[in-house]
């Protein structure tokens, strides 16, 4: 399957209407309970689950997307509990790892997208480790993971996902992250790291720990597009991450602080990085305009970023994003003014 079909397919669970929900055999006496189930609800939610999860495993295409449709529909049901959505998970994940380990691609990625509706901690930490490059080689699985993330991380706090189990997730990200070489997967992994950053389960020491992880990963990305011999994909990444970033960053912190400071320098390297890159890189920028834009987006939206972070214009900055604009020798210059 095309990449792009599975970039499209991405969002197909998240447009179902509430109105839509198929027949289930549960009750709304099970999936809206706020106590612990009893051994007989127990016992309807296995036989549930299990039934629809051994049609995603067999079924033919037709029946896996039912399967999965009843599956997240059911996850979405009006006055749906915590409660019930823990029992649904434990019902699920052993046969949803059993698909993942074993299954192609079109009956791994439907089970992914049940996963992200499911919203425990088990259900986070499976699509987390689904973007790892290191044990999964398929980037279309990869991407399908890391777009699901931010649906997985939008729950309403009823399913144990809380400070700690947040900043963990970060840190495995962000490690997957460091071994990531499509750079879509890349830009799917830095949004979810934002999406984190900005939960408000996050205590606030927790929170300055997974603002230092994303800002660790851009500057681990940076750092391979300065080793890098020609124009680097992944700038596509960091670019387009930071336009997430720059209407959304200080949602939850005040310019000038210390963790800012902090930040911000972090960003001062990347930002260095970055126009490094494009002068080793001036010939390959020359006759590839996406990438150039890319580049000079970087310096242009980093230097606005970093005005936000440090609460004042940085005109060393300013003139990165001017000297790209000029040419060469203007951008060697304004580095040389930039430091470190």
């Amino acid at each position: 399957m095309r990449l792009a079909l599975r970039i499209a397919a991405l969002v197909l669970p998240t447009v179902l209407g509430t109105g839509s929900f198929a027949q289930t055999t549960l009750s709304q006496d099970i999936v809206g309970s706020t106590r612990p189930l009893s051994s007989d609800q127990e016992s309807q939610v296995q036989s549930f689950a299990s039934s629809q999860m051994k049609d995603l495993a067999t079924g033919d295409p037709v029946v896996v997307i039912e399967a999965r449709n009843t599956l997240v529909q059911t996850a979405r049901r009006a006055g749906v509990t915590g409660v019930f959505l823990g029992s649904y998970s434990n019902a699920i994940m052993p046969e949803a790892n059993a698909i993942l380990a074993d299954a192609g691609p079109m009956r791994a990625e439907n089970t992914l997208r049940v996963l992200a509706f499911l919203r425990t901690p088990d259900a986070l930490a499976t699509l987390v480790d689904s973007t790892d490059p290191r044990s999964v080689g398929d980037a279309g699985r990869r991407l399908v993971a890391a777009g699901l993330l931010g649906v997985a991380l939008g729950g309403n706090g009823q399913t144990g996902l809380d400070s700690g189990v947040l900043t963990s997730a970060a840190r495995s990200i962000a490690e997957n992250l460091a071994s990531e070489s499509d750079w879509i997967v890349a830009l799917e992994d830095l949004r979810a790291l934002n999406t984190i950053a900005l939960d408000p389960a996050l205590t606030k020491e927790n929170r300055i720990e997974v603002r230092g992880v994303q800002f660790g990963a851009f500057q681990d990305l940076a750092s391979r597009i300065e080793a890098s011999t020609g124009p680097d994909e992944m700038v596509q990444a960091v670019y387009r991450a930071m336009l997430g970033l720059r209407g959304k960053l200080l949602d939850d912190s005040t310019a000038g602080d210390i963790e800012n400071k902090q930040i911000a320098s972090v960003l001062r390297i990347v930002l260095k990085d970055v126009a490094d890159a494009a002068i080793k890189q001036w010939s390959g920028l020359a006759g590839n305009r996406r990438a150039y834009v890319a580049y000079e987006g970087v310096l242009r939206v980093g230097a606005q970023l970093l005005s936000l972070l440090e609460g004042r214009p940085d005109a060393r900055a300013d003139a990165l994003r001017d000297g790209i604009e000029k040419g060469k020798s203007e951008l060697a210059d304004a580095v040389k003014n930039f430091g470190g």
